[in-house]
């Protein structure tokens, strides 16, 4: 049943790179002081990762298939179609880079971000799971999201880092504003981890491969992220090219644990 679920890991992975980037996108450019470059940079890559996701919606487990992996196809459904409605606002914000409506880039980003979290909200309760009276876990609705901030941040973070080695006089409150939003998503994630730990969800037996997974997703996906996005942040206003060396191990970290987390999320149902 691992294999029936690694589309919707893939598609759910795809999805919050390109839904964070969109944020970023936003949150970096409020200040108006974001390199044009890269806005066009991180508008393509957010459209095709978005596009990415879609494709593999045909390939998500139907029927009795998905049953036994214990999916619930409805949300599944409603995930493809939410994610039609982000894709054509972040079209729409890629469009206006080039353009002189910055107002429209604004609306666009904002707009392409809440919608992108509604559609990882719903596809969070695609793996349904008994929690006291609740049919669904609203801290899975919570992880999915943040970790959009936390893998698109960490993409577009090193992306921007980039226009410094070729413009080093451009100021560098753009890039540690980038930094700051992993470091936060990170933190928070770490809040929600702590929560499920505390309510029991970490313990008992677990297979070989889901303990390397969960352990994965901790020691490298949160906290060694936290502490190379701090040290991008803090080095930041020193020296960006360091800074811009530790946002790409600090992507690597995030991708790791993003995946490990949507693997043991959609698996067992644990959010994480």
């Amino acid at each position: 049943m691992a294999l029936a679920s690694l589309p919707i890991v893939l598609a759910v992975v795809l999805a919050e790179l390109a839904i964070g980037g969109a944020f970023l996108m936003w949150f970096v450019d409020r200040g108006g002081r974001a390199p044009s470059g890269f806005l066009k940079l991180v508008g393509f890559i957010d459209v095709g990762a978005l596009a990415a996701s879609l494709a593999l919606v045909p390939t998500f487990p139907r029927g009795d298939l998905a049953e036994r992996a214990g999916i619930d196809t409805e949300p599944l459904s409603a995930f493809a179609q939410v994610l039609v409605v982000a894709l054509v606002l972040m079209i729409i914000q890629v469009v206006a880079t080039f353009l002189p409506v910055r107002g429209l880039r604004q609306a666009a980003g904002i707009l392409a971000s809440f919608t992108g979290a509604i559609a990882l909200g719903v596809v969070a309760v695609a793996r349904p799971i008994q929690l006291g009276q609740l049919a669904y876990d609203p801290l899975a609705i919570m992880a999915l999201p943040l970790g959009a901030i936390a893998l698109g941040g960490s993409d577009g973070a090193m992306l921007l880092g980039h226009w410094y080695l070729v413009t080093p006089k451009l100021s560098p409150g753009p890039l540690r504003r980038a930094a700051l939003v992993v470091v936060s998503a990170v933190a928070l994630q770490i809040a929600v981890v702590a929560i499920v730990a505390l309510r029991g969800d970490l313990t008992g037996t677990w297979q070989t491969g889901l303990s390397v997974a969960l352990w994965l997703r901790i020691g490298v996906g949160l906290l060694m992220t936290l502490f190379v996005a701090l040290a991008a942040w803090w080095t930041a206003g020193m020296n960006t090219q360091s800074s811009t060396g530790l946002l790409y191990v600090g992507l690597g970290c995030v991708i790791a644990g993003e995946v490990s987390a949507r693997v043991i999320f959609f698996l067992t149902g644990v959010p994480l």
